[in-house]
């Protein structure tokens, strides 16, 4: 390989490694802001508890500690929660093996460019492929336990309104929910059926689900716990405050269906038109598939038709978060 080349990809590599800083100083910032927001919560619930009730939220938290171990640290690197297995439609190790096997095909793709350092980046593009993958179901399950969130709020008010303890409230959603709803209620009540202090239960089911609204319902009941007042009041503005951030979302999804078709349509182009190549002019085509001038330009440009797809997609997402 010539200097010259080997220059010309190592500037190429530039925007790639300052895109991965700029990826790790967002994780770490989002991370940052979780700590400050698991902080608050955990002052507002220390204060009013009894001592020595934390106990048994200490054994249960220091179960999983005991149990993660290196295969557990090199799942999260792919995405992969393995505490939380159970959510993914598929194992994890069908995953990485169908990413391995589709990296491989990658690497053979770009290997008529970038020659054998395109080899370099086969553990990457696997990674990012495991990461995808693993992203979707757990954003697929997080939307579903969002739009389902009100109505199992509203079955927990109407339980309290009728007398039923919170307690045995929580346990009718988790038999009564679609999953996934019904699954985290379920292990909610039964973490508090086995001595989980309430808050540390709610705290622990807000952090595995992700979301900032099951960080308001663990708040709400905390403090109505604590303080006292109507916690069926709390819990119907909490629902209706849910309902319009579902009714909010999906209005962005529909404001950003021209940019989503407009994705489709531009991805779509390059292979109508070489379709259409191939039917009324096949010599002039071709050149792509029997020259090796042309099998660099096709891998070229197949490289920046999967970058563009990916870098719009991050826009859109960006615009609905």
């Amino acid at each position: 390989m010539s200097q010259g080349l080997l220059h010309l990809l190592l500037l190429l590599s530039l925007p790639m490694f300052a895109g991965l800083g700029w990826a790790g100083l967002l994780i770490s910032n989002a991370q940052a802001r979780e700590a400050r927001l698991a902080a608050r919560v955990a002052s507002l619930t220390e204060a009013g508890r009894v001592p020595g009730s934390g106990a048994p939220a200490r054994i249960a938290r220091a179960v999983p500690r005991a149990r993660s171990g290196r295969l557990t640290d090199l799942l999260k690197l792919a995405g992969c929660d393995y505490e939380r297995r159970e959510i993914y439609p598929l194992p994890w190790w069908v995953v990485i093996l169908v990413a391995i096997i589709l990296g491989r095909f990658g690497v053979m793709l770009a290997a008529v460019l970038l020659g054998k350092l395109a080899f370099l980046a086969w553990p990457l593009i696997a990674i990012f492929l495991c990461r995808t993958a693993f992203g979707q179901w757990e954003g697929k399950r997080r939307d579903t336990l969002l739009k389902q969130f009100p109505d199992a709020l509203a079955m927990v008010v109407r339980a309290v309104r009728v007398g039923v303890p919170v307690t045995e409230a929580i346990r009718l959603v988790g038999r009564e929910s679609a999953e996934p709803t019904g699954a985290e209620f379920g292990r909610l009540a039964d973490a508090i059926a086995i001595g989980t202090p309430l808050d540390a239960a709610l705290r622990d089911m807000a952090q595995r689900t992700g979301l900032p609204e099951y960080r308001f319902f663990a708040t709400a009941l905390t403090l109505q716990a604590q303080a006292g007042g109507t916690l069926s009041e709390s819990l119907e503005m909490l629902a209706d405050v849910i309902r319009k951030r579902v009714s909010l979302k999906a209005r962005g999804y529909a404001l950003t269906s021209e940019g989503r078709t407009s994705t489709i349509v531009l991805c779509a182009m390059p292979f109508v038109i070489a379709g259409m190549l191939l039917v009324l002019n096949p010599s002039y085509i071709m050149v792509l598939f029997r020259t090796e001038i042309g099998h660099k330009m096709l891998m070229a440009g197949l490289l920046m038709l999967i970058t563009a797809i990916f870098t719009m997609r991050k826009m859109i997402r960006a615009t609905l978060a």
